[in-house]
Protein backbone atom coordinates (compact mmCIF):
# COMPACT_ATOMS: atom_id res chain seq x y z
CA UNK A 1 0.00 0.00 0.00
CA UNK A 2 2.88 2.35 -0.84
CA UNK A 3 1.88 5.70 -1.62
CA UNK A 4 4.13 8.35 -3.39
CA UNK A 5 4.54 11.93 -1.37
CA UNK A 6 3.69 14.73 -3.18
CA UNK A 7 2.72 18.64 -2.60
CA UNK A 8 -0.99 19.26 -3.83
CA UNK A 9 -3.40 22.15 -4.44
CA UNK A 10 -5.14 22.47 -1.53
CA UNK A 11 -8.46 23.11 -3.94
CA UNK A 12 -7.87 20.27 -6.11
CA UNK A 13 -7.75 17.81 -2.92
CA UNK A 14 -11.34 17.37 -2.26
CA UNK A 15 -13.04 16.40 1.45
CA UNK A 16 -14.27 13.10 1.95
CA UNK A 17 -17.55 12.85 2.13
CA UNK A 18 -17.46 8.75 3.46
CA UNK A 19 -15.23 10.65 6.50
CA UNK A 20 -16.90 9.11 9.28
CA UNK A 21 -17.47 12.78 10.98
CA UNK A 22 -18.80 14.01 7.74
CA UNK A 23 -21.14 11.43 7.26
CA UNK A 24 -22.62 11.17 10.58
CA UNK A 25 -23.35 14.80 10.17
CA UNK A 26 -24.73 14.61 6.64
CA UNK A 27 -27.28 11.77 8.06
CA UNK A 28 -28.05 13.76 10.56
CA UNK A 29 -28.63 17.30 8.69
CA UNK A 30 -30.19 18.02 5.19
CA UNK A 31 -29.17 20.57 2.82
CA UNK A 32 -26.11 21.55 0.82
CA UNK A 33 -22.48 20.50 2.47
CA UNK A 34 -21.53 23.80 2.54
CA UNK A 35 -17.63 24.80 4.12
CA UNK A 36 -19.10 25.64 6.95
CA UNK A 37 -21.54 22.86 7.50
CA UNK A 38 -18.33 20.44 6.82
CA UNK A 39 -16.10 22.17 9.33
CA UNK A 40 -19.01 21.59 12.00
CA UNK A 41 -18.78 17.79 11.32
CA UNK A 42 -14.42 18.01 11.43
CA UNK A 43 -15.29 19.85 15.26
CA UNK A 44 -12.89 22.38 13.78
CA UNK A 45 -15.39 25.37 13.98
CA UNK A 46 -16.61 24.32 17.96
CA UNK A 47 -15.34 22.15 20.19
CA UNK A 48 -15.18 18.11 20.73
CA UNK A 49 -17.24 16.39 22.78
CA UNK A 50 -16.83 13.51 25.51
CA UNK A 51 -15.96 11.01 22.79
CA UNK A 52 -13.00 13.63 21.40
CA UNK A 53 -11.46 13.65 25.11
CA UNK A 54 -7.72 12.52 24.55
CA UNK A 55 -7.32 13.99 21.32
CA UNK A 56 -5.90 16.65 19.95
CA UNK A 57 -8.24 19.97 20.45
CA UNK A 58 -8.85 21.80 16.72
CA UNK A 59 -7.19 24.69 18.26
CA UNK A 60 -4.09 23.21 19.35
CA UNK A 61 -4.02 21.28 16.11
CA UNK A 62 -4.68 24.67 14.42
CA UNK A 63 -1.91 26.59 16.39
CA UNK A 64 0.46 23.81 16.39
CA UNK A 65 0.30 23.82 12.50
CA UNK A 66 0.89 27.79 12.94
CA UNK A 67 3.79 27.41 14.63
CA UNK A 68 5.97 24.70 12.62
CA UNK A 69 4.86 26.61 9.22
CA UNK A 70 3.07 23.09 8.23
CA UNK A 71 2.04 20.15 8.71
CA UNK A 72 4.30 17.40 10.04
CA UNK A 73 2.83 14.12 9.17
CA UNK A 74 1.58 14.81 5.28
CA UNK A 75 -2.55 13.84 4.33
CA UNK A 76 -3.06 10.56 2.22
CA UNK A 77 -5.14 10.83 -0.53
CA UNK A 78 -6.63 8.34 -3.31
CA UNK A 79 -6.55 9.25 -6.74
CA UNK A 80 -9.75 7.88 -8.22
CA UNK A 81 -9.93 6.00 -11.21
CA UNK A 82 -11.50 9.48 -12.56
CA UNK A 83 -8.81 11.76 -11.64
CA UNK A 84 -10.51 12.87 -8.79
CA UNK A 85 -8.39 13.54 -5.77
CA UNK A 86 -10.48 12.14 -2.68
CA UNK A 87 -8.49 12.97 1.06
CA UNK A 88 -9.14 9.69 2.91
CA UNK A 89 -7.43 10.38 6.38
CA UNK A 90 -6.54 14.05 7.28
CA UNK A 91 -9.68 16.03 6.70
CA UNK A 92 -8.81 18.13 9.71
CA UNK A 93 -5.79 18.94 8.11
CA UNK A 94 -6.56 20.20 5.03
CA UNK A 95 -9.29 22.07 6.18
CA UNK A 96 -7.50 24.17 8.08
CA UNK A 97 -5.00 24.80 5.54
CA UNK A 98 -8.11 26.04 3.38
CA UNK A 99 -8.57 28.33 6.47
CA UNK A 100 -5.35 29.82 5.93
CA UNK A 101 -5.16 30.03 3.22
CA UNK A 102 -8.79 32.22 2.44
CA UNK A 103 -7.70 34.16 5.51
CA UNK A 104 -4.01 35.29 4.56
CA UNK A 105 -2.42 33.56 7.01
CA UNK A 106 1.47 34.70 7.06
CA UNK A 107 3.40 31.48 4.77
CA UNK A 108 2.12 29.37 2.26
CA UNK A 109 -0.93 27.27 2.73
CA UNK A 110 -1.57 27.09 -1.21
CA UNK A 111 -0.24 23.61 -1.23
CA UNK A 112 -0.43 20.96 1.51
CA UNK A 113 2.18 17.75 1.90
CA UNK A 114 0.40 14.25 0.73
CA UNK A 115 0.87 10.69 0.20
CA UNK A 116 -0.88 9.95 -2.81
CA UNK A 117 -2.12 6.38 -3.59
CA UNK A 118 -3.94 5.15 -7.08
CA UNK A 119 -7.41 3.81 -6.61
CA UNK A 120 -7.11 2.35 -3.65
CA UNK A 121 -10.37 0.09 -2.99
CA UNK A 122 -12.83 -0.13 -0.04
CA UNK A 123 -10.66 -2.60 2.29
CA UNK A 124 -7.23 -0.47 1.26
CA UNK A 125 -8.90 2.99 2.75
CA UNK A 126 -10.50 1.42 5.77
CA UNK A 127 -7.09 -0.24 6.35
CA UNK A 128 -6.01 3.24 6.42
CA UNK A 129 -8.75 5.09 8.24
CA UNK A 130 -8.60 1.98 11.00
CA UNK A 131 -4.82 2.44 11.68
CA UNK A 132 -4.96 6.35 11.64
CA UNK A 133 -7.62 6.75 13.81
CA UNK A 134 -8.70 3.44 15.76
CA UNK A 135 -5.32 1.16 16.33
CA UNK A 136 -3.02 3.99 16.58
CA UNK A 137 -0.76 5.98 16.77
CA UNK A 138 -1.00 6.22 20.49
CA UNK A 139 -1.05 9.04 22.43
CA UNK A 140 1.67 9.59 25.44
CA UNK A 141 0.41 9.83 28.59
CA UNK A 142 0.41 12.90 30.99
CA UNK A 143 4.09 12.16 32.51
CA UNK A 144 5.87 10.99 29.10
CA UNK A 145 4.39 14.43 27.68
CA UNK A 146 5.15 16.33 30.95
CA UNK A 147 9.25 14.41 30.51
CA UNK A 148 9.62 15.70 26.78
CA UNK A 149 8.42 19.37 28.16
CA UNK A 150 10.40 19.40 31.04
CA UNK A 151 14.09 18.07 28.98
CA UNK A 152 13.48 20.35 25.90
CA UNK A 153 12.72 23.78 28.15
CA UNK A 154 15.67 22.51 31.00
CA UNK A 155 18.11 20.38 28.94
CA UNK A 156 18.06 21.79 25.37
CA UNK A 157 16.75 25.37 26.89
CA UNK A 158 13.98 26.10 24.35
CA UNK A 159 11.88 29.26 25.78
CA UNK A 160 8.91 28.44 27.24
CA UNK A 161 6.88 30.46 24.37
CA UNK A 162 7.89 28.19 21.78
CA UNK A 163 7.36 24.98 23.97
CA UNK A 164 3.95 26.11 23.96
CA UNK A 165 3.40 27.49 20.36
CA UNK A 166 4.75 23.94 19.71
CA UNK A 167 2.50 22.19 22.07
CA UNK A 168 -0.13 24.19 20.63
CA UNK A 169 -1.60 24.31 24.20
CA UNK A 170 -1.78 27.10 26.83
CA UNK A 171 1.14 28.42 28.56
CA UNK A 172 -0.10 27.86 32.03
CA UNK A 173 -1.07 24.54 31.09
CA UNK A 174 2.41 23.95 29.87
CA UNK A 175 4.19 25.33 33.13
CA UNK A 176 2.07 23.56 35.24
CA UNK A 177 2.88 19.58 33.43
CA UNK A 178 6.55 20.96 33.82
CA UNK A 179 6.31 21.77 37.52
CA UNK A 180 4.86 18.67 38.60
CA UNK A 181 7.33 16.54 36.73
CA UNK A 182 10.20 18.31 38.49
CA UNK A 183 8.57 18.10 41.97
CA UNK A 184 7.74 14.47 41.03
CA UNK A 185 10.94 13.45 40.12
CA UNK A 186 12.68 15.44 43.15
CA UNK A 187 10.46 14.27 45.79
CA UNK A 188 8.55 11.27 44.97
CA UNK A 189 11.29 8.85 42.70
CA UNK A 190 13.74 9.18 45.89
CA UNK A 191 11.25 7.27 47.48
CA UNK A 192 11.69 3.82 45.42
CA UNK A 193 14.17 0.90 46.22
CA UNK A 194 16.25 0.01 43.46
CA UNK A 195 14.26 -2.12 40.74
CA UNK A 196 10.86 -0.95 42.44
CA UNK A 197 8.14 -0.38 40.04
CA UNK A 198 7.84 3.53 39.82
CA UNK A 199 4.27 4.72 38.97
CA UNK A 200 3.86 7.33 36.36
CA UNK A 201 0.38 7.38 36.99
CA UNK A 202 0.60 8.96 40.40
CA UNK A 203 1.60 11.66 38.28
CA UNK A 204 -1.77 13.24 38.30
CA UNK A 205 -1.62 14.17 41.98
CA UNK A 206 1.36 16.58 41.73
CA UNK A 207 -0.10 18.35 38.69
CA UNK A 208 -2.68 18.93 41.56
CA UNK A 209 0.12 19.62 44.01
CA UNK A 210 0.86 23.05 41.56
CA UNK A 211 -2.44 24.77 42.89
CA UNK A 212 -1.27 27.54 45.47
CA UNK A 213 -3.72 26.89 48.08
CA UNK A 214 -2.56 22.80 48.24
CA UNK A 215 1.42 23.68 48.47
CA UNK A 216 0.68 26.36 50.80
CA UNK A 217 -1.46 24.06 53.55
CA UNK A 218 1.27 21.78 53.65
CA UNK A 219 4.16 24.36 54.47
CA UNK A 220 1.93 26.45 56.91
CA UNK A 221 1.02 22.68 58.52
CA UNK A 222 5.06 22.24 58.90
CA UNK A 223 5.01 19.97 56.93
CA UNK A 224 7.35 19.28 53.34
CA UNK A 225 6.45 18.05 49.59
CA UNK A 226 8.77 15.20 50.90
CA UNK A 227 5.50 14.27 52.88
CA UNK A 228 3.37 15.08 50.19
CA UNK A 229 5.55 12.62 48.08
CA UNK A 230 5.06 9.54 51.11
CA UNK A 231 1.18 10.34 51.25
CA UNK A 232 0.93 9.67 47.42
CA UNK A 233 3.29 6.49 47.10
CA UNK A 234 1.83 4.86 50.89
CA UNK A 235 -1.79 5.88 49.40
CA UNK A 236 -2.82 8.02 51.84
CA UNK A 237 -3.83 10.36 49.47
CA UNK A 238 -4.67 9.44 45.80
CA UNK A 239 -6.25 11.17 42.91
CA UNK A 240 -6.89 14.75 41.95
CA UNK A 241 -10.32 15.07 43.87
CA UNK A 242 -8.37 13.97 47.33
CA UNK A 243 -5.38 16.06 46.53
CA UNK A 244 -7.67 19.21 46.31
CA UNK A 245 -9.24 18.14 49.86
CA UNK A 246 -5.70 18.69 51.49
CA UNK A 247 -5.88 22.58 52.70
CA UNK A 248 -9.39 21.23 54.66
CA UNK A 249 -7.58 18.42 56.30
CA UNK A 250 -4.21 20.14 57.17
CA UNK A 251 -6.19 23.53 58.63
CA UNK A 252 -7.93 21.05 61.40
CA UNK A 253 -5.74 19.58 63.89
CA UNK A 254 -8.08 16.53 64.47
CA UNK A 255 -8.29 15.68 60.68
CA UNK A 256 -4.87 16.15 60.14
CA UNK A 257 -3.62 13.86 62.80
CA UNK A 258 -6.25 11.21 61.28
CA UNK A 259 -4.96 11.81 57.84
CA UNK A 260 -1.54 11.24 58.86
CA UNK A 261 -2.34 7.75 60.35
CA UNK A 262 -5.34 6.51 57.89
CA UNK A 263 -5.55 8.62 55.31
CA UNK A 264 -7.36 11.19 53.46
CA UNK A 265 -11.32 9.53 53.69
CA UNK A 266 -10.97 9.00 57.56
CA UNK A 267 -9.77 12.42 57.91
CA UNK A 268 -13.03 13.81 55.72
CA UNK A 269 -14.73 12.26 57.70
CA UNK A 270 -14.07 13.86 61.03
CA UNK A 271 -14.93 17.19 59.84
CA UNK A 272 -18.22 16.54 58.57
CA UNK A 273 -20.00 13.42 58.37
CA UNK A 274 -23.63 13.80 56.70
CA UNK A 275 -26.70 12.25 58.68
CA UNK A 276 -28.24 9.80 57.23
CA UNK A 277 -31.83 9.29 58.06
CA UNK A 278 -32.78 6.24 59.48
CA UNK A 279 -35.35 5.64 56.05
CA UNK A 280 -32.02 5.62 53.88
CA UNK A 281 -30.16 2.99 56.15
CA UNK A 282 -33.08 0.75 56.05
CA UNK A 283 -33.62 0.94 52.60
CA UNK A 284 -32.42 -1.91 49.95
CA UNK A 285 -29.57 -1.56 47.52
CA UNK A 286 -32.07 -1.83 44.93
CA UNK A 287 -34.28 1.06 46.41
CA UNK A 288 -30.85 3.41 47.02
CA UNK A 289 -30.01 2.46 43.22
CA UNK A 290 -33.16 3.31 41.91
CA UNK A 291 -33.27 6.58 43.89
CA UNK A 292 -30.27 7.77 42.77
CA UNK A 293 -30.54 6.89 39.25
CA UNK A 294 -33.68 9.11 39.32
CA UNK A 295 -32.16 11.67 41.73
CA UNK A 296 -29.71 12.06 38.50
CA UNK A 297 -31.82 12.08 35.77
CA UNK A 298 -33.83 15.01 37.80
CA UNK A 299 -30.47 16.76 38.55
CA UNK A 300 -31.60 20.91 37.65
CA UNK A 301 -29.53 22.16 35.27
CA UNK A 302 -28.07 25.01 37.60
CA UNK A 303 -26.94 22.27 40.37
CA UNK A 304 -24.78 20.63 37.53
CA UNK A 305 -23.23 23.44 36.81
CA UNK A 306 -22.65 24.76 40.64
CA UNK A 307 -20.68 21.17 41.18
CA UNK A 308 -18.91 21.57 37.90
CA UNK A 309 -17.88 25.07 39.52
CA UNK A 310 -16.61 23.58 42.76
CA UNK A 311 -14.89 20.02 42.51
CA UNK A 312 -14.07 20.83 46.30
CA UNK A 313 -17.97 20.29 47.04
CA UNK A 314 -18.41 17.60 49.54
CA UNK A 315 -21.33 16.58 47.00
CA UNK A 316 -18.91 16.10 44.71
CA UNK A 317 -16.44 13.83 47.23
CA UNK A 318 -19.93 12.27 47.86
CA UNK A 319 -20.36 11.30 44.42
CA UNK A 320 -16.81 9.68 44.23
CA UNK A 321 -16.99 7.95 47.43
CA UNK A 322 -20.29 6.32 45.77
CA UNK A 323 -19.10 5.65 42.23
CA UNK A 324 -16.31 3.85 43.74
CA UNK A 325 -18.34 1.87 46.17
CA UNK A 326 -20.77 0.89 43.19
CA UNK A 327 -17.41 -0.14 40.75
CA UNK A 328 -15.95 -2.43 43.69
CA UNK A 329 -19.68 -4.01 44.43
CA UNK A 330 -20.43 -4.46 40.06
CA UNK A 331 -16.85 -6.23 39.91
CA UNK A 332 -17.30 -8.23 42.43
CA UNK A 333 -20.78 -9.60 40.67
CA UNK A 334 -19.75 -9.53 37.49
CA UNK A 335 -16.65 -11.82 39.26
CA UNK A 336 -19.36 -14.28 40.87
CA UNK A 337 -21.11 -14.29 37.91
CA UNK A 338 -18.28 -15.60 35.71
CA UNK A 339 -17.36 -18.12 38.70
CA UNK A 340 -21.09 -19.68 38.17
Amino acid sequence: MAGVQKDLLIHEVELDRNNPRIRRFLEAYEGELTDDRIALALDVAGDFGDEGKGATTPERLRNSILANGGIMQPIIVNREVDGRLICIEGNTRLYIYRQFHAEDVEGDWSRIPAIVHNNLQGDGIDAIRLQAHLVGPRAWDAYSKAKYQYELHYKHLMPLDRLVELCGGDRRDVQKSINAYADMENHYRKLHESGEPYDTQRFSGFVELQNNKVKTAILKAGLSLDDFASWIKDGRIGGLATVRQLPRVLADKTARSVFLKKGIKAALDTIEKPEVSADLRNATISQLARALTEKIETLPYAEMKRLQANPDDDAVRYIIDALEALKSLNADINQQSDVG
